[in-house]
Formats: structure tokens, C-alpha cells, sequence
């Protein structure tokens, strides 16, 4: 089968012949038909900041597909099943994954699917039984942006942020993650800000239900806030950048009681004052990933049509062109670029 592989940092993926993965009692094989490209992909090819459990490694973690085989101690899936992969692979027994925070499993058998064992990149790919979300048919394949883009949000709104209704929510930066976590919070009653310096994204966020847009390389964001909002400052911002200047800018707007949540990065980092924490009683949170039950509710909500999934798929790219598709991404024209193996 082909699949883009990892070999080194700061060269492009090689995309060659390799065997298909045999599969264990435990796991199924998928026939890929889209991967999504995330720009975590960027972190390790580029920048190291990030490091592949193996060389070489096929990447990607944004999967759906076809199940072609089935290992014998699988009961609840069948040949035939549209399926996407929900790409960390935990162990369900340990303390966090007990109280479904699977994302933060730890046991040493947790595993991440594109990041630390073969991904999606490829024509197939295997996973356990248990890390499979089904699909309804109504659903189409580029659902599979949903294990990642779309559950990472569901669970950034619902259980870290705790979005209410009437809470005055900023998105900072208008990636695919972003303008997913724009919807999850419009869906929760929030009013929504979304803030990026490219505006064909901001015009996408407005068509999603953002209630306001900023240009923030245009204009200065706090003056626009308190346009916006007046002097008190807003109640969350869900921040997707994780350089200094949006860091700082985020906390510049941040109301007394409002809660700064980190879900992008960079190797920048924040120096503060923690008075500025304490006076106002305001929070710093990182929210990493989702559980599975997380992916299987987003899905859902795709399915009922609560969620829009076809404006953010901005690029469909053929496997062979895969470095197109990470370019376009590093200059941040990509909403959501998937890759078409075959």
C-alpha cells in the first residue's frame, strides 16, 4: 500500500510502497478514505517540538473509512462498518480513563494513533476495536476531522470551559479546531467573537454563527473588544495560536472570573503576573483531546445537523501530493485540508 512517512525533521514526508498492518484479535483494519490534516502534523515535521514514536512513522490522526478485517476478539463491529478512529488509543482501566478522561490515560500501553504508531496517511491503517466510532450512513467520510478538530472542541466548551448560556466567549484564531470550537460554543448559548488576521476565515466563522469578527493584524483587539463588549472584558477565551502576542492579547481581554483555555501551541512562553490571576480570580486552562464518548457525541450532533462539517473542508488532497497539502497548511490557507489515499 502507499502511505507519507516521517523520516526526519524539516524534510517533507516520503510517500512509498509499505506492507498493509496485519491486525491482532484485538484490532480492525480500515481501508482509509480520508485523513485529515491537523496542524499538530507541523510540530513534528517542521519544528521537533513534538517527537514520533518511531522512525520512520506514518502520520495522521484524523481517519475514516471502510472496515476490511476484523480480529476475532472484536464483537461489535462487522466487514463493511464506516467507521472513523478515534486516535488515542487508552487503556479504559486506569484512573483517568475510569472517569472518561481518556486523553489523559496512563498507562504505558497508551498509544496515539499518527503520533506515536502508524496513522492515517495511507491507503490502510489498523486500531483497536474499542478506539472505533461508527458512522451513520447519512455521515459523510470527511467526518473523520471529528476525532480530532471537532471532539477536541466538544470537549474544550463542555467540560473545560463550562460555556453558559450569555457568556461572551473569544475564539483566537480561526483554524479548523477554532471555527469547530466557534460552533460547539454557539451551541452551549454563548455569544462568540472570533478572532483571526486572515479574513476569508472570519468570513467563515460569521457563516457559522460567530455574532463578530476581529481582525486582529488590522485592527487592536482590545479597543475592538470594548467596542464590543464594553470595559469588563470577556468570559472565556479559547485560545488556538500559542504564540506571545495572542497569549498576551488574550489575557489583556480577559473579564475578572473569565477563563483563558490553551488548546494551540508553540515553543513561546507566558510570563505573568499572578496577582493578575488572583485579584481578578481569573483561570489559565490547557484542554487536551477527548474521550471517545466525546467523538461518538459530536458525530451526533453532525448527524441531527447541528454541527456543519462541509465549510470547513477547504482542500481535498491525493496522497501522492501530501506535501501540498501540509504547505498549505503552514501558510494557513487551510481550513481543514483531508487527504484522499486512492
Amino acid at each position: 500500500m502507499k502511505a507519507a512517512r516521517f523520516y526526519r525533521v524539516g524534510d517533507p514526508l516520503r510517500v512509498e510502497e509499505v506492507d498493509i498492518p496485519t491486525i491482532s484479535p484485538e484490532e480492525v483494519l480500515v481501508k482509509i478514505k480520508v485523513c485529515g490534516i491537523c496542524r499538530i502534523d507541523i510540530h513534528f515535521i517542521d519544528e521537533g517540538l513534538l517527537k514520533p514514536g518511531k522512525i520512520p512513522q506514518i502520520m495522521g490522526h484524523e481517519a475514516a473509512g471502510d472496515i476490511v478485517e476484523v480480529g476475532k476478539d472484536v464483537s461489535d463491529l462487522i466487514v463493511g462498518d464506516r467507521v472513523l478512529i478515534h486516535f488515542y488509543f487508552s487503556c479504559g482501566d486506569c484512573y483517568y480513563c475510569r472517569r472518561g478522561r481518556e486523553s489523559l490515560c496512563v498507562s504505558p500501553n497508551f498509544q496515539q494513533f499518527g503520533f506515536t504508531v502508524d496513522g492515517g496517511y495511507a491507503e490502510y491503517a489498523k486500531a483497536p476495536g474499542r478506539s472505533i466510532v461508527k458512522l451513520p450512513p447519512e455521515v459523510p467520510y470527511e467526518a473523520g476531522i471529528l476525532g480530532d478538530a471537532g471532539s477536541t472542541a466538544f470537549h474544550a466548551v463542555r467540560e473545560v470551559g463550562k460555556v453558559r448560556i450569555g457568556d461572551i466567549v473569544v475564539i483566537m484564531g480561526c483554524g479548523g479546531v477554532g471555527l469547530c470550537t466557534l460552533q460547539m460554543a454557539k451551541l452551549n448559548g454563548a455569544r462568540v467573537i472570533a478572532v483571526d488576521i486572515n479574513d476569508r476565515k472570519l468570513e467563515i466563522g460569521k457563516s457559522l454563527g460567530g455574532d463578530c469578527t476581529i481582525n486582529s493584524l488590522t485592527n487592536n483587539l482590545s479597543e475592538e473588544i470594548r467596542k464590543l463588549v464594553g470595559d469588563r472584558g470577556v468570559d472565556l477565551v479559547f485560545e488556538f495560536v500559542g504564540v506571545k502576542k495572542t497569549m498576551y492579547n488574550s489575557l489583556k481581554i480577559l473579564a475578572r472570573g473569565g477563563k483563558l483555555i490553551f488548546i494551540g501551541y508553540s515553543d513561546d512562553k507566558l510570563l505573568l503576573d499572578p496577582r493578575k490571576l488572583i485579584v481578578g480570580e481569573r483561570q489559565i486552562l490547557g484542554s487536551r483531546a477527548s474521550s471517545k464518548h466525546e467523538t461518538i457525541e459530536v458525530v451526533e450532533l453532525l448527524r441531527e445537523g447541528k454541527f456543519r462539517l462541509n465549510p470547513l473542508i477547504s482542500h481535498r488532497i491525493p496522497l501522492p501530493n501530501i506535501n501540498d497539502g501540509l504547505e498549505l497548511v503552514r501558510k494557513g490557507e487551510a481550513i481543514r485540508a483531508v487527504v484522499i489515499p486512492t
